[in-house]
């Protein structure tokens, strides 16, 4: 019979996996900190004492790989073609600066190279899902304050490549530390072209051979696997890290087709393994070591939330956003990062920090990352005070939105407005709302969505929304008088933009299409659609086959419908 000594250990990871993080999740704290803490618990040196961290580790660096996979599908060129002001401009100002600041700090103190550039490096990060999730859960993901943060994200998920690839580098003494991160660079650029190439030539034809000779999941899922894993070998091979081959293949996997199927396969695996990798950085602690510098952990938590907290505001403000707006985006993203977590752990391991050193570093970590939904509160409540959004002027309108390029206007923000902005925060395309309700703006505004008041058919209000920039309109205007007026006003400002447009049936559609609409979206054959559906649905008949015959009927039917009410108009008309 197999060994099977280990499955004990493998249950109360589990256990305490589950126990713990359904607890955080019931309190609304990141699951993260609910890893770390059920790892301090368990580990070799909490209260329980069951597991060894060397029992996870592996498993542990492979979630880091899938991390790494996972950022690489979100950079998309596109996406980061859009938003490389705020990507490379404030994003890489704010690594820079606080790198550097903090880095001084570190060296003044110690007069040791090696350890200022990476801890001034990890404390330069702050904690993607933890701010993500911030932003979800206040609908601020259209806001100025979601696409800055996005923004900042991006780059420091960016700027962790690097860091990774410079780690192992600095190991073994002081030396010259600015020759090794150039020999680190040139290293990483020699390895990304060389997966690039090989990427382009046969990643795509790969995936299409798979799904289209295959309808097989699992065949999909494991042959993503196989170029994570695989790309991630073959820089480690190179002298780099894992994690570089395995954010490079997500660069390219994003610029292709298959990218939201590759992401839904790897999910799973980066979100279990993860955890267990932050579960193995909670074994290692010492709590006693903790309790005992309690003062100074503090005392770091502080100073670093102050450090990056004004660095932001200050860039903020700088690149000209409300001061609201950057006191909010300061407070929000002061914390410390997961990816913290995994350069000081590497950092503890190639010796470059102390193991005690390394501790204290992880737990200011922890507490930054635990006071972040209390900054981000007060924060909010600081931006809605100094700037009153809901009664903002023109020129005000304009300042908030001077960032915002590519995104879509949605004029008319009731419910079918605001199923529509669900939709596209669900898609992660930043839009506008524009009612002329000031009773729906205030109330909306403070559910977090991104709406002003206006008329959508005031050419100076259409344009201080950005619509010069925007990629398309929605009007979900009840009135027809005003619908007509308001997709006038935009054909004429904007020939080439996509306009459409709610109407309650086909009835006046040509008189529509003639003042600009591009697409009419009848409102009475749609819900006859719908409920349709769900009849054709609970009588047994499958998803697919409901769509089909959806579709079928927009596609033809939609034209007879038109017919019949024309020539009931006209019948109506003669008698």
């Amino acid at each position: 019979m197999h060994d099977l000594t280990f499955l004990p250990k493998v249950l109360v990871i589990l256990l305490a996996a589950v126990f713990v993080v359904a607890t955080f999740r019931r309190f609304h704290l990141s699951p993260v900190l609910g890893y770390f803490v059920a790892g301090a618990l368990i580990g070799e040196h909490g209260w329980v004492k069951l597991v060894n961290s060397r029992d996870t580790e592996v498993f542990g660096e492979i979630g880091v790989v899938f991390l790494l996979f996972a950022i690489g599908l979100e950079l998309t060129f596109e996406r980061l073609k859009s938003m490389r002001a705020h990507v490379f401009g404030f994003g890489g100002l704010q690594v820079t600066i606080t790198s550097i600041l903090v880095g001084s700090l570190v060296y003044f103190y110690y007069n040791m190279l090696s350890p200022a550039v990476v801890i001034g490096g990890g404390f330069a990060l702050s904690s993607t899902a933890l701010v993500l999730q911030v932003i979800a859960e206040q609908r601020k993901q259209s806001t100025q304050v979601g696409r800055l943060s996005l923004a900042v994200l991006l780059m420091q998920d960016f700027a962790v490549v690097p860091l990774l690839v410079l780690i192992p580098l600095l190991t073994g003494g002081q030396g010259n530390v600015f020759h090794l991160m150039g020999m680190a660079f040139l290293k990483a650029i020699l390895a990304l072209f060389v997966i690039f190439i090989l990427g382009r030539l046969f990643l795509r034809p790969l995936f299409r051979a798979i799904y289209t000779q295959s309808k097989n999941n699992e065949l999909f899922i494991a042959a993503t696997i196989l170029i994570v894993l695989g790309s991630a070998w073959a820089t480690e091979k190179m002298g780099l890290s894992l994690a570089l081959g395995a954010f490079v293949a997500g660069l390219l996997v994003a610029e292709t087709e298959y990218h939201l199927q590759a992401e839904e396969s790897i999910m799973p695996f980066k979100g279990l393994l993860l955890g267990l990798f932050f579960m193995t950085v909670g074994m290692s602690f010492n709590i006693d070591l903790v309790v005992s510098n309690l003062s100074t952990i503090i005392s770091y938590s502080l100073i670093l939330i102050l450090i990056k907290s004004v660095i932001i505001m200050l860039l903020a403000i700088l690149f000209r956003f409300n001061i609201g707006t950057a006191i909010h985006a300061g407070l929000l993203l002061a914390q410390g990062s997961e990816f913290a977590f995994i350069l000081f752990n590497l950092a503890t391991q190639k010796q470059i920090i102390s193991d005690h050193t390394g501790q204290i570093l992880m737990v200011v970590v922890t507490i930054t990352m635990a006071l972040t939904p209390l900054l981000s509160i007060i924060g909010e409540m600081i931006s809605d005070y100094l700037d009153k959004r809901d009664r903002m002027c023109k020129e005000d309108i304009n300042k908030d939105v001077a960032d915002l390029d590519n995104h879509v206007i949605i004029i008319g923000f009731g419910r079918v407005g605001k199923m529509v902005a669900r939709l596209l925060e669900a898609e992660k395309f930043n839009y506008i709302g524009l009612d002329i309700n000031a009773t729906h703006v205030i109330h909306e505004r403070k559910d977090g969505f991104p709406v002003y008041l206006g008329d959508g058919g005031n050419v100076g209000i259409l344009e201080s929304i950005g619509l010069k920039r925007a990629r398309s309109v929605i009007i979900t205007i009840d009135n027809e008088v005003i619908l007509k007026k308001c997709t006038k006003v935009i054909r004429e400002h904007m020939p080439d933009i996509t306009i459409t447009v709610r109407a309650k049936d086909l009835s006046n559609d040509q008189e529509l299409y003639n003042v600009g609409a591009t697409t009419i979206v009848p409102e009475t054959y749609e819900t006859g659609l719908q409920m349709g559906g769900a009849v054709l649905k609970n009588v047994g008949i499958s998803e697919n086959e409901v769509s089909r015959i959806k579709n079928q009927f927009r596609l033809g039917n939609y034209i007879m419908a038109q017919e019949k009410e024309h020539y009931d108009k006209e019948l109506f008309d003669e008698s």
